[in-house]
């Protein structure tokens, strides 16, 4: 059985491209030297010791809780409070309303949009976060508790695994991950909810590359974020991103609609909708 495939999806990472490294951020709140754990620490478990880069700041953070350590008996819901607190980049807080408003100015019954965010960060910060009611799903790393403390790494999303995700929305699961194997089941091109053609995946790193790649093979759209302010970002997002042509435009996180990446983000929305308009349109 066929699916209509008119539904537009916008995927976003979501630390460094809709706000600040909130990982970054919940450390230096309870103390933590943040360049320590990223440049020391972190650095050491990865490049001494073998740990792919995800799982080691998952480790790390887990040294950090109990009795007498800096995160001290943090649970999900800690997690979930602080993401209440984030502050996102310029344009963001109207973008989702924005963009909706823009695709009901075509056929309501062709098309509509769906937003969500892929992140190697904490899932709970997002969850917590302002723009969560605006998401339709919502895919990051988790922790499991035990006695009353994150205590467990459930969940890593790394670099490839974010491309699970992509098919994950492609096929129609929803976010739940209670059927791990689901994304691995064969299902029709034409029988698939959202096609590749109607994607475009925002995102501001090398995390980010193997989404940019799926994308640009497939079909779909992608835009590199970077942040003008930090020393050398420019530059690395240029050779890392741009050279590469892994994404077909680089802008700082600026969203609204006077903004570049605001701007393009609107006219990429917009083309979409034009083109399963016309599709609509054809004959049988």
């Amino acid at each position: 059985m066929s699916a209509p495939q008119n539904i537009i999806a916008v995927i976003f990472d979501f630390d460094d491209t809709l706000t600040d490294e909130s990982t970054t951020k919940l450390l230096e709140a309870y103390g933590i030297d943040a360049k320590e754990f990223w440049k020391t620490q972190n650095k050491v478990l990865i490049e001494k010791e073998g740990w792919d880069p995800i799982p080691a700041y998952l480790k790390l953070m887990l040294d950090n809780v109990g009795p007498g350590k800096p995160l001290g008996k943090i649970k999900n819901s800690n997690l979930r409070k602080f993401g209440a607190k984030l502050k996102f980049y310029s344009g963001v807080a109207r973008l989702f309303g924005e963009l909706r408003k823009l695709v009901a100015k075509h056929d309501q019954s062709k098309v509509t949009i769906e937003f969500y965010v892929i992140t190697s960060g904490l899932e709970e910060i997002v969850r917590g976060s302002k723009i969560a009611k605006e998401l339709k799903g919502i895919w990051g790393c988790r922790f499991a508790e035990a006695r009353g403390q994150i205590a467990h790494i459930k969940n890593v999303v790394s670099f490839t695994e974010k491309t699970r995700f992509l098919f994950e929305i492609n096929k129609g699961l929803d976010d739940k991950r209670k059927k791990a194997y689901a994304v691995n089941e064969d299902r029709a091109q034409n029988a698939r909810r959202i096609p590749f053609t109607n994607m475009i995946y925002v995102g501001d790193g090398l995390t980010d590359v193997p989404c940019f790649s799926l994308l640009k093979n497939l079909g779909g759209l992608s835009i590199g974020v970077f942040d003008p302010k930090k020393k050398g970002s420019p530059k690395k997002a240029y050779e890392k991103l741009v050279a590469p042509h892994r994404v077909g435009s680089l802008h700082s996180p600026k969203f609204g609609p006077n903004d570049d990446l605001g701007s393009v983000l609107r006219v990429m929305v917009n083309r979409i909708c034009v083109e399963i308009d016309l599709k609509s349109e054809l004959p049988l």
